[in-house]
């Protein structure tokens, strides 16, 4: 049965993580080609209507037979925030597909548009000898560039890149001395660690000047990258903000192995960019007849940064038979079953334990409100006594893992309950060997 199996917590339980992109695009240079890419999509669909466009507004005009299609197709373009519809008799609809709309759309397999976002281009103009940095994030990867002076500063921020957004990482941010210095450069890393509050974000620096874009999915998202990264910037910095807020309703992906070899990953996202790299990953691992697609797409819905991160584990949690992870409105939960007990009176963590533990890192330093519970379990051999000494021995390996990883210790407990709380059979060894383990919980110990 499987509540006698193993049921270590995974490290991102119930961890709320802050991300969050939006489904929308740069606005001046957006407004300029809506009309074209518009009337692209419906030209591509074979239906025959007129575009106009007001701001970021369309207006299509053609039969009323077609309006649920156009609707659903210019909706889903970048930077469109609604969509009026007016059939061949000059009546006008009631607007339908919009950047805030949360219809659900066909299986993946089906649809042909997906929602994209767009940042402006990369700065090429040199900033002059003066400190700066352009950090971009969009599609689920960083890109870095500027200048600082600092080796130190450059070097504390490539481990917290590497940490959050590792693989997808372009990091081509130099160091020279003869920069002029700034009063952020120290504290460069936190700036870029928030930026996944809105998960397609850009953030600009010359000097004490500083501007921040992207796409928010609500007000509350843009007001908590704003206030990170004022505090992650100081109060030397001016922080000029040109997000803009959609309205996007929130994503979902589940993933779940139940110990025969496949996996059936679930949910709706906004894009097949999406689909396919989440499929693509799950097929890596198990195998393209190993893999049940049951993603829909809704353009509706808004690109968030786990998106990206979240199929990163179905790699990663390969070798456990057992497993399930879920991600709505940016909550990371599920648990994951055998194959982490510790041998019988060690305190080492095994090479299995070893491949969750960066992940949990990444969350925390995402999130620098968070604090972690490491809860250490055994078997019932041995004296009581020494069965509580060593649960918190491998409750305390754990959190020394994480302090080593630049966790601030203030922020990893560790609790050890002993024999106390078996979750299965003691009397076999299969049973002990679940016994054997670490759980890991949100919040400061019970």
């Amino acid at each position: 049965m499987l509540t006698k199996q193993n049921r270590m917590r995974l490290l991102v339980v119930a961890w709320l993580l802050l991300v969050g992109t939006a489904v929308a695009v740069g606005v001046s240079a957006a407004q300029n080609d809506l009309g074209p890419k518009a009337e692209q999509a419906l030209a591509s669909a074979g239906i025959d209507a007129a575009v106009e466009v007001s701001g970021r507004d369309v207006t299509i005009t053609g039969a009323a037979s077609d309006q649920e299609a156009a609707e659903t197709l210019v909706g889903a373009i970048s930077g469109v925030r609604v969509v009026n519809f007016v059939d061949d008799s000059g009546t006008v609809a009631a607007p339908g597909a919009t950047t805030t709309t949360t219809t659900s759309s066909p299986p993946a397999t089906t649809q042909t548009t997906a929602a994209t976002s767009t940042l402006p281009p990369i700065t090429d103009e040199p900033a002059g000898n003066v400190s700066s940095l352009e950090a971009r994030l969009e599609g689920g990867q960083l890109t870095l560039r500027g200048t600082i002076p600092s080796a130190e500063a450059a070097a504390g921020l490539g481990v917290v890149a590497d940490l959050i957004y590792a693989p997808l990482l372009d990091n081509q941010l130099e160091v020279d001395p003869e920069a002029e210095p700034a009063s952020w450069v120290p504290r460069v890393a936190d700036a870029i660690a928030v930026l996944p509050i809105v998960g397609t974000s850009g953030l600009t620096i010359v000097g004490e000047e500083a501007t921040v874009f992207g796409f928010a999915p609500t007000e509350e998202r843009l007001a908590q990258l704003q206030g990170a990264l004022t505090q992650a910037l100081g109060p030397d910095v001016t922080l000029t903000s040109e997000v803009e807020v959609t309205g996007l309703a929130p994503p979902s992906i589940n993933a779940e192995v139940k110990g025969d070899g496949k996996i059936t990953v679930s949910g709706v996202v906004p894009s097949q960019e999406i689909v396919e790299f989440a499929i693509g990953l799950a097929i890596r691992s198990y195998g393209e007849e190993n893999v049940v697609n049951e993603l829909t797409i809704d353009p509706g819905v808004d690109t968030t940064f786990s998106l990206f991160r979240l199929p990163l584990v179905f790699v990663a949690f390969e070798p456990f038979p057992v497993w399930d992870v879920q991600i709505y409105d940016n909550v990371i939960s599920g648990q994951l079953l055998n194959g982490a007990s510790f041998p019988s009176g060690s305190a080492q963590l095994t090479p299995q334990l070893l491949q969750l533990m960066p992940v949990g890192a990444g969350i925390l330093t995402r999130n620098p409100t968070l604090v972690i519970t490491v809860e250490g379990h055994t078997d019932s051999v041995g004296s009581a006594e020494d069965n509580q000494r060593l649960s918190v021995a491998r409750a305390e390996s754990a959190r020394q893992w994480f302090i080593g990883a630049g966790i601030d210790p203030a922020r990893v407990f560790a609790v050890g309950y002993g024999e106390s709380r078996p979750i299965a059979d003691n009397e076999t060894p299969e049973g002990r060997a679940q016994n054997r383990r670490i759980e890991f919980r949100l919040g400061p110990p019970e």
